[in-house]
Order: structure tokens, then sequence, then C-alpha cells
């Protein structure tokens, strides 16, 4: 018996099936909206819930025929692109000074209006809804500050929460008690 040769998946473009596959999975969405937009103004019930029920269960059969259409092979493309871009997203690669130093100013900001709030309150807005919204901005500001400082920042956080995780200094030796752990 011969041995079938590997397919090479980064190198085969599978071609109009893929892309017919997609714009019926794209398509499968507007199923349930056509629907509704269909039965806006009829006044016979079962009229309408016939239409309904038949947009409604052909949205995931619609889904089920794209993704048939598209085949294996193109699932298979599909996936070696995704991890190609995850990869490319997620490692975390070294930030410079000044985005490292922009990300820790972005970090500490959101502590801003919660001292505000508590020693002069007269500071911000009176309306509730302004506070909410300082409030929302401030969150969001923190939340990208998490991006901005680079996946690094991310494994020093996690050490935050680890009891027995040591801070390494580069040009410093390391400490005995970290000698008397790998031994």
């Amino acid at each position: 018996m011969e041995a079938k040769p590997a397919l090479n998946i980064k190198d085969h473009n599978p071609g109009f099936r893929l892309y017919l596959g997609a714009v019926i999975i794209f398509l499968s969405f507007f199923m349930v909206p056509t629907g509704l937009f269909l039965t806006h103004h009829m006044h016979n019930h079962v009229l309408k819930a016939l239409i309904l029920g038949f947009f409604w269960v052909n949205g995931p059969l619609w889904k089920i025929i794209g993704i048939s259409v598209m085949g294996k092979v193109s699932y298979y493309f599909l996936i070696e692109h995704l991890k190609i871009h995850y990869k490319r997203i997620i490692e975390p690669r070294p930030v410079s000074r000044l985005r490292y130093n922009i990300g820790l100013f972005m970090f500490t900001l959101p502590f801003v209006p919660s001292y505000v709030v508590a020693y002069a309150p007269h500071l911000l807005p009176e309306l509730a809804s302004w506070r909410v919204y300082v409030n929302i901005f401030f969150d969001l500001v923190f939340l990208s500050s998490l991006f901005v400082l680079g996946g690094d920042f991310w494994d020093k956080l996690r050490a935050l929460f680890t009891y027995s995780a040591k801070a390494n200094f580069p040009g410093e030796p390391p400490c005995e008690e970290d000698l008397d752990t790998r031994a």
C-alpha cells in the first residue's frame, strides 16, 4: 500500500467552495430579521407564525449547509490561518520603555476618581449619570492599559496572585531561597 502524501494546508487555497460557504453562513444570520421584517404588518397570526417558524428554523440549517459546502479542506485552511493570526496576536513581545510608561500611567489613572469621590466629591459633576460615565471611562482606560502594557505585564500581574512567585531582576544574582528550591 502506498502512503498518501501529507496535504500542506498553508499552500492550498480551497477556492470557490470557501467563499460560497462563507456567504451562505453570513446570509444565515439574516434569516430571523428577514422573517420579522416580512411579518411586521401582517394581521393573520397563522401566516405570521408559519413565516417566522420557517425563517427561525432555516437560519441554523443554512449554517450547516454553509459548513458542508465549505468542506474539510476549507475547514483546515481556516483553522491554520486562525492559528497563525492567534499566535501573532497572543505571543508576548517586549514593549518599548515609552509604551510601558504610558501603560503604567493608564493603569494608575483610574484610581484618581476614587480618591476624588472620597476626599473632594465637589470636583466631580453633581449629576449621577455623569459620575457613571466618568467611572465607565476610567474602567475602559484601565482595561486598555492592560493591552498597552503588553504580554509580559500579564505575567507580572499573574505573579501577584501566585504565592510562590519571586521577582527576578536582571543583573542581580538569584536569591538563596531560589537556589534551594531548584536543587
